[in-house]
């Protein structure tokens, strides 16, 4: 993987990470394009954390407040939601390697694209509330079945809390928190254990981690400004379009 490829790849895994279209399925799409194939899971993971800093920075208060308070309400509930994403991920990883390389990408895109037109409905005229921790386990147990390529892991998330009551503006933020113990806990393991691949540079790894960082932390801010007046609809359209392409690619044009 050249710089420049690295560097491409960092970008989409940054701005899909937070917009609501799934960063593993994009990375599976640009990976295929510029011709490179699937990416390592530690390459993966790498960029992440730069997604991950994007977060601390974008979200500075929320995550000092955190740590100041790491008993509070709060980090009880990020704590509940990270264990059924950890269990159901997990069993995703272990049953369905073929998914993960993105055999139901389409499919996944479509259902991500429901979800989100869902969840501009559910979430109208809702004001913000305490949220309980039943109601976080559940929106965990969504973070886990996104690890599915395709469903976007901050559209299903926020899906699952408007359903469950909550506005949109407090869901992204919810979303955006719960995937930092994720982050980390899967970074550490992926990294521990496979490593970033071969025949990756070192240049390469730090300017993807770079890309990531800094368009992740533009997406998360657009994001967080987005949600306070407009919905996701777009972004529902925008998956259902690509799906049409995809499919038309596979069977007439073989572009990628």
């Amino acid at each position: 993987m050249t710089v420049f490829e690295a560097i491409i790849m960092g970008l989409v895994q940054g701005l899909t990470e937070f917009l609501p279209i799934s960063s593993s399925g994009h990375l599976i799409l640009a990976g295929r394009f510029l011709g490179i194939g699937q990416v390592s899971v530690g390459f993966e993971l790498l960029c992440h954390l730069g997604t991950l800093a994007a977060i601390c920075a974008a979200m500075r208060k929320d995550v000092f407040g955190l740590i100041r308070k790491p008993f509070s309400k709060p980090v009880k509930l990020i704590v509940l939601a990270s264990a059924p994403t950890a269990v159901i991920a997990g069993i995703i990883s272990f049953f369905f390697r073929d998914a993960l390389e993105g055999s139901l990408l389409v499919y996944c895109f479509i259902i991500t694209g429901i979800l989100l037109l869902c969840c501009d409905r559910a979430s109208r005229g809702k004001a913000e509330k305490s949220m309980i921790y039943p109601h976080a386990a559940i929106i965990g147990a969504a973070q886990g079945i996104a690890a599915l390529p395709g469903l976007s892991r901050s559209g299903t998330t926020i899906a699952a809390a408007t359903a469950l009551g909550y506005d949109r503006e407090q869901a992204a933020r919810f979303s955006f928190l719960i995937s930092i113990p994720v982050i980390i806990g899967s970074g550490i393991v992926e990294l521990a254990l496979n490593g970033v691949g071969s025949g990756i540079s070192a240049a390469a790894l730090v300017a993807a981690f770079v890309a990531s960082f800094v368009s992740g932390l533009c997406a998360v801010s657009f994001m967080l400004k987005l949600l306070k007046k407009h919905s996701l609809d777009g972004f529902a359209i925008y998956l259902f379009l690509l799906s049409v392409f995809l499919i038309i690619n596979d069977h007439a044009l073989h572009l990628f």
